[in-house]
């Protein structure tokens, strides 16, 4: 094996063989650099073909490769810093145990390379019309970004604890796979994506920034435990990218893989509303939530205070849907009245509002008529009044309505009546 120790038999050995040596083909394509390692500085490689060349042990420092072919070679145990590779190519070679800091690959194309146990500090790909089967495994620190790039066939492996970036902008990634990759510190930016996995990975919600796109309605896949993982992705991201029409996906899957319990609900509504109440109890018992809704559930031969007292007493919650006719009805007030006692006896939390208008924050305690009935409504007012009471208003009976930000809404009030253990 040749021993190189000076940047002038490194040249040298670079050159192809002469006839004399082809017989000593291995001795050309290797080399060992004795008890230290060879620092090259500054060099400048053009339109040059390693085939089955092996460097290795040689930092290379300022160094720039330019329309040179690389096959079947390794980089073994090199340092490459401030280095770039202009117009190269890359077909079945491989980075091993080798760091790569501040080294930018542009315009190349790439068949075939894999980056294994490959310390990599802000290096990136950028402008390469083609990279196929770029694998990049190992527990080494990456922070690397492509921009404007093609990517297929990508595979990248976790690194353990180690700290991760991996960034993504202006780029085509297609039928690439993420398997257990923390992508929390990383981002997707301006890309387009089609049939790429992500299997057991974490995203942060700006992982996936909404300027994403998937031509074609080819959604990438994404499975259980990335979305338990990973925060609540924003309802764009999840239909647009992986063509998951429910933004609350991860509370369905949560309850598939464990146990979740709700409050039961008594729905207090004013017949004039019925059909807004019908929809909101369809939501919450799809939800598997224990509902009581007067035209649904309340019995006959029963007069209509004990159903209503009995029915209270039952649930563990009393929605209220709260409009100008609820709160000039005296059904609706008693009702009201049955869920202040239990929740005052109980210490509980039991009165939950809903609005969909605003005349729960416009009526005045003088506006309140009967007059013998001021002082018991006016306190249902102001219990309720005191509590968050979520906006409905955009989403009733016969309005068009933002689908996205309508499941938003049912989100928050399915989170509302979990039971707190």
């Amino acid at each position: 094996m040749t021993q190189i120790r000076t940047k002038k038999a490194f040249l040298e050995w670079i050159q192809a063989p002469s006839e004399e040596l082809r017989r000593e083909y291995y001795f050309k394509t290797n080399y060992r650099v004795g008890k230290e390692m060879l620092h090259l500085k500054n060099l400048k490689l053009n339109n040059l073909e390693f085939e089955d060349r092996h460097f290795s042990c040689t930092e290379f420092m300022n160094c720039a490769f330019q329309n040179c072919t690389f096959t079947s070679t390794f980089i073994a145990s090199c340092t490459l810093n401030t280095c770039i590779f202009d117009n190269c190519t890359f077909t079945w070679s491989k980075f091993l145990e080798s760091d790569l800091i501040n080294t930018k690959f542009t315009n190349c194309v790439v068949s075939g390379l894999e980056l294994c146990d490959v310390v990599i500090e802000n290096s990136s790909f950028i402008d390469c019309r083609e990279i196929l089967d770029l694998i990049i495994r190992g527990t080494w620190e990456r922070h690397i970004s492509f921009i404007n790039c093609y990517l297929a066939f990508l595979d990248i492996e976790p690194n353990g604890e180690n700290s991760e970036k991996i960034d993504f902008s202006e780029c085509l990634i297609e039928e690439s796979s993420f398997d257990r990759i923390n992508f929390s510190k990383s981002r997707f930016s301006n890309c387009s994506l089609a049939i790429n996995q992500f299997s057991a990975c974490t995203l942060s919600e700006n992982t996936l920034s909404n300027n994403n796109e998937t031509p074609g309605q080819e959604y990438n896949l994404i499975d259980l435990r990335t979305i338990l993982n990973s925060d609540n992705l924003s309802g764009s991201v999840l239909e647009q990218i992986f063509g998951i029409h429910n933004i609350a996906i991860k509370d369905y899957i949560h309850g598939l893989t464990s146990k979740i319990e709700f409050q039961s609900i008594f729905i207090s509504y004013s017949f004039t509303d019925k059909e807004f109440a019908h929809k909101i109890n369809n939501e919450l018992k799809d939800k598997g939530i224990f509902t009581f809704l007067w035209e649904k559930d309340s019995p006959g031969g029963i007069t209509l205070k004990e159903i209503m007292s009995s029915n209270i007493d039952a649930k563990d919650r009393v929605l209220f849907i709260a409009s100008k006719d609820s709160l000039k009805s005296e059904a609706c007030h008693f009702e009201l009245i049955e869920g202040r006692k239990k929740q005052e006896a109980s210490w509980e939390d039991v009165l939950f509002p809903i609005h969909i208008d605003n005349y729960l924050f416009e009526v005045k305690k003088e506006n309140i008529r009967p007059l013998e009935v001021q002082d018991d409504y006016w306190k249902n007012i102001k219990e309720l009044k005191s509590l968050n009471s979520l906006d409905f208003s955009d989403f009733t009976t016969g309005k068009e309505y933002n689908k996205t930000e309508y499941e938003k809404l049912i989100y928050r009030l399915i989170k509302g009546l979990r039971k707190r253990k």
